[in-house]
């Protein structure tokens, strides 16, 4: 199915972070046009999910170039739920700032930015082939480093550079990789790749000398920027010292990024044939130990917005554990909990925000007593909490209830892992609850909507962001199955890439289709 409009999710935010340079100084008229953009880009891209979640593929060839030769950008199943649940949490992000983000840092070019890094978040979920998804990387990744640095602390500085200095080694060895694959097959576009290794798998040849090589690197690549084990340690500082709604924002977009990038590349390519035994045990080490230690670093802070930043890192372990399995079921399992991941952990850094905006602290034996201050921020957090543990009906149920069910049969280790994460998880969320909402009070009690200096500010816009999200969670898992259905449809697409190659290069479709003795 063609749709030339694709590129609009890419041109939209790009124009949008153009027209808010020129309005720098005018923050009124920049949040006007950027929630314009945002909640435009969701509506079409909510329409288009619709007209595709029975399994079909949209897509746009670039100049008209056809692939591989071209641009390709891809929008099915996989790419739709990402995109609708990124865009969601960038709005409620978004107005969240207008109450918390400082007057001085907004000035600071915080509009143009935030709609670069929705250029790069947009384009690395739609584009069709590994370069591109270098290049969305960068886009994304310039823009996060001038938001982690916006406030131009010391703290944000010193974080801010030990950032740049792992994703530039990291993009490094991508682009090279890159050029590896090119040389050893001669194409980078995803599905030509996915033609490549399934007409050698169907003729019984092997596939080059290096190609596991060359997946372990983009394994690599991908783990950096995912946060997997044992490449995780930059992520509990840098989302330390940044402004919380950039936090937020950081925590549900950038390492699922890196997660949907072996989600979409590793099924179809990259875990085929010898490089398949050498990945999945990879993914399969890694995910357990990104789950259970990562919760075990959670338990252990005492401040809320590392205990959350930690959280980000043990809740990608769910992820990796249904990629690992390689099956539709656990495939579509690890899509399912990224979507209500992403929604789920924003709301919960929102909610710290607006913590720490009335006690002043975000150290819990600075914070109690908020439950009978703040009834309403009570609730809020407690949902949220609730849906990160995993407490039926909400969101995070049943994703953990598919991956953990499937991981039974394939590791059955890892489900137990996940189990004994999930009850660490529910310590920790408690711990927040009793010493920051149900304790009484310990901290100086500030005045409603005041910061530690004592200036006071509306918080009506960041309560607004936080009920989108926690309305969307409680919505996510009462709509469980109807949200599933298109994540199996993505991982039947993952598993079986004959509608996808089909979609995208018709004419390579045919040596798959004839080879295999059919298709869909």
């Amino acid at each position: 199915m063609t749709n030339d409009l694709l590129g609009l999710l890419v041109v939209i935010p790009l124009a949008t972070s153009l027209a808010t340079v020129a309005l720098v100084r005018r923050p009124v008229p920049q949040r006007i046009l950027g929630l314009v953009s945002l909640c435009s880009m969701l509506v079409l891209a909510l329409s288009w999910l619709v007209r595709i979640r029975d399994g079909e593929v949209m897509v746009s060839q670039m100049g008209a170039w056809p692939a591989p030769f071209g641009i390709t950008l891809v929008f099915d199943s996989l790419s739709g739920l990402l995109l609708c649940a990124g865009l969601l949490v960038t709005i409620a992000c978004y107005v969240h700032g207008f109450s918390m983000v400082e007057p001085s840092t907004e000035r600071r070019y915080f509009h143009p930015l935030m709609q670069l890094l929705i250029v790069g978040v947009n384009q690395s979920f739609l584009t069709g082939d590994l370069f591109n998804l270098f290049v969305a990387f960068e886009i994304m990744l310039m823009a996060s480093y001038g938001l982690l640095a916006i406030g131009r602390t010391r703290r944000q500085m010193t974080q801010a550079y030990k950032y740049l200095l792992l994703n530039l080694v990291a993009s490094t060895v991508f682009v090279i990789t890159a050029g590896l694959v090119y040389g050893m097959t001669g194409t980078l576009n995803i599905a030509d790749l996915a033609r490549f290794v399934a007409d050698r798998s169907n003729a019984g040849v092997p596939l080059p000398t290096g190609f596991t090589g060359l997946s372990v690197m983009l394994l690599v690549v991908f783990g950096l920027k995912g946060a997997f084990f044992p490449l995780w340690f930059w992520l509990p500082d840098t989302y330390h010292t940044c402004p919380i709604s950039i936090a937020a924002l950081f925590s549900g977009l950038l390492t699922k990024v890196g997660v949907y990038a072996v989600l979409r590349t590793f099924p179809l390519v990259f875990a085929a044939g010898d490089a398949r035994d050498v990945v999945l045990p990879i993914l399969a080490v890694s995910a357990g130990a990104t789950m259970l230690l990562g919760v075990l670093g959670a338990v252990s802070q005492h401040n809320v917005r590392r205990i959350l930043a930690v959280h980000v890192i043990s809740q990608v372990g769910y992820m990796v554990f249904g990629i690992s399995m390689m099956t539709t079921v656990g495939l579509a399992g690890a899509l399912y909990y990224m979507i209500q991941h992403m929604v789920v952990k924003s709301s919960l850094f929102l909610c710290c925000g607006v913590m720490e905006r009335h006690a002043g602290s975000d150290d819990l034996d600075e914070i109690g007593g908020l439950l009978k201050r703040h009834r309403w921020l009570g609730v809020a957090f407690f949902v949220a909490a609730l849906s990160l543990v995993g407490v039926p009906p909400l969101s995070g149920f049943f994703g953990k209830l598919v991956i953990i069910r499937a991981g039974w049969t394939a590791n059955w280790w890892l489900s137990a892992i996940g189990l004994v994460t999930g009850w660490l998880t529910l310590l920790s969320m408690l711990k927040i609850w009793t010493q920051g909402f149900w304790s009484p009070e310990s901290g100086p009690r500030m005045n409603r909507g005041g910061d530690a200096s004592g200036r006071v500010r509306c918080l009506r816009a960041a309560h607004t962001g936080i009920g989108i999200l926690v309305v969307a969670a409680v919505l996510i898992g009462l709509a469980a199955e109807p949200i599933y259905d298109i994540a199996f449809h993505a991982a039947e697409q993952l598993t079986d890439p004959t509608t996808y190659i089909r979609a995208v290069d018709p004419l390579a479709a045919g040596s798959v289709l004839t080879a295999s003795g059919g298709g869909g």
